[in-house]
């Protein structure tokens, strides 16, 4: 009886240590894993709250005035919205526009240039 008892107590002990042989180095991968995509992840959010990226125009890129998420990416409907609202405003919310960091920056890069620049 004593020893069915002990080559049990033997078996069960062999299944699991075969079912939990690797436990330790998969949890500690996981770990490194789990690490990696948070550093990742606040990595691509601090780059998406510094900078503007313009995947349109050859891919430039330029810091932001302040740390937010707006125009982090600026497509070229973006950058035609802005015309548009520009072109649309009168006297002096057209010189608000032109203030503002995000339309002194293309028109810095020259992607977009202002009728009275051309001369017309």
């Amino acid at each position: 009886m004593e020893k069915e008892t002990n080559q049990q107590n033997i078996s069960s002990r062999e299944q699991w240590i075969l079912a939990n042989s690797g436990t330790g180095i998969t949890t500690e991968l996981w770990k490194a894993i789990r690490s990696f995509i948070k550093v990742a992840s606040l990595a691509v959010a601090a780059f998406s709250a510094s900078f503007h990226v313009m995947p349109d125009h050859s891919y430039r890129i330029f810091p932001k005035e302040r740390l937010s998420f707006a125009y982090t990416v600026i497509a070229s409907s973006d950058v035609d919205r802005l015309i548009d609202r520009y072109n649309e405003a009168a006297g002096m919310e057209r010189t608000l526009i032109r203030q503002e960091y995000i339309y002194q920056r293309l028109d810095e890069l020259g992607i977009i240039v202002s009728k009275e620049q051309d001369g017309e």
